[in-house]
């Protein structure tokens, strides 16, 4: 690409050195400007030789790439020599004279990558922790994922922090373990990003949530900072902020030597998926437990399996079949078996006049007696009662 003039193109590019984003993005602005000896790129922000943007007045550079669309910051812009500004996962405000383009991260695409991992490991429960403030792009990937998870026939739940606990770190904490204990297990749950995914891993510590085994957890960003240092470690998207930088800088280059007003916007994708223990289940138990958990959904309220029949339907050893169940669902495979049966007595009692002498042998209880007295256990009534209480009065 060319600019067409003699003159070089001068771009002023804002640089947050506490954002591993913005450090990226940076980097593929300096890249393109490596292999574009037209164009010139001056760094302004916190870590660099010069802070504020009016120290570049005598340059006068020619556009500016910028994370925010604050109005007095822009206005300011055009006293500085700017005549064009790039806008980074933000709109352009409405009333500037400045000629615009925005660049943003395609929040269908992380969602998508988030999907597809998970779908890897064989998970049927997808679940996505939004941002506190419910942040317009963290909106947009929990959007994504809820149609991921519905193509993908897989449940969805999503946590949106109650408006009495936004305030509150210990209130929030306590509402997101509540939840996480709530959903459906084994799960993925993908969160808006790096930092909202330690509070994830917080929240399941608090709960007794045993991770990989129970809940996966992927973030976004790798922050390595997070990432590395929690237990476990944390699986983390990797958004091509490079890419961002680059094409950030070649829309701006467009924009000056142009003659449009605007240009359409464009975004950067996914570059990748650094897995580390929050997402690794290297014995397989997630889908080991699944097939176990199928089997016994499709046939314990019809007839008589036992714990060896699930072993064998999952293709383990019922020792580690056992072990791993136990860890995933926080439950036995036995307790599981019982709990579908009764729930399966319930549905005959309530819905159907099969004579109740006959509803044990339905649902793969072989004694009679015993399933009355198992049933007047857990429900505190006789299956007669039960099946009174549902008619209509």
């Amino acid at each position: 690409m060319t600019t067409g003039s003699k003159e070089p193109v001068r771009i002023l590019a804002h640089l947050l050195t506490s954002q591993k984003a913005s450090r990226d993005m940076t980097g593929g602005i300096l890249h393109f400007a490596a292999v574009h000896p037209e164009v010139q790129v001056q760094l302004y922000g916190t870590g660099t030789s010069r802070h504020t943007r009016e120290e570049f007045r005598t340059w006068k550079p020619d556009g500016v790439i910028i994370g925010t669309n604050d109005p007095r910051t822009v206005r300011s812009l055009p006293n500085i020599g700017c005549k064009a500004a790039v806008f980074v996962n933000v709109e352009p405000p409405s009333d500037t004279e400045l000629r615009c383009g925005c660049v943003f991260c395609d929040n269908k695409a992380i969602a998508a990558a988030a999907a597809k991992l998970f779908i890897d490991k064989h998970l049927a429960n997808f679940a996505f922790v939004n941002t506190r403030e419910m942040d317009q792009w963290a909106v947009e990937r929990g959007q994504a994922m809820r149609e991921c998870a519905c193509l993908s026939g897989c449940s969805f739940s999503e946590f949106i922090t109650p408006c009495s606990a936004r305030r509150n770190q210990r209130q929030e904490l306590a509402a997101l373990a509540k939840w996480i204990s709530t959903i459906p297990k084994p799960c993925g749950i993908f969160a808006a990003n790096d930092a909202r995914a330690k509070d994830v891993l917080d929240a399941c510590k608090k709960a007794s949530i045993a991770i990989p085994e129970q809940a996966m957890v992927l973030g976004v960003d790798n922050e390595d900072f997070i990432c590395s240092q929690m237990q476990p470690t944390l699986s983390s998207i990797i958004p091509d902020f490079a890419h961002g930088g680059y094409i950030a800088a070649e829309t701006l280059v467009q924009l000056v030597c142009g003659k449009e007003r605007t240009l359409p916007p464009r975004t950067f994708g996914v570059q990748g998926i650094i897995e580390r223990i929050s997402t690794c289940d290297p014995n397989g138990a997630g889908r080991m437990v699944s097939k176990a958990t199928e089997f016994i959904r499709l046939y314990a309220g019809n007839r008589p399996i036992s714990v060896l029949d699930v072993a064998k339907a999952a293709g383990a050893s019922l020792r580690l079949l056992q072990m791993n169940y136990k860890a995933v669902t926080g439950q036995t495979i036995c307790d599981t078996i019982q709990s579908l049966r009764l729930q399966k007595v319930c549905e005959l009692l309530e819905q159907t006049m099969t004579p109740i002498g006959n509803i044990g042998e339905l649902c793969g209880f072989n004694n009679e007696t015993y399933l009355k007295k198992l049933f007047r256990a857990k429900f505190g009534c006789t299956m007669r009662n039960w099946r009174n209480k549902q008619k209509p009065t």
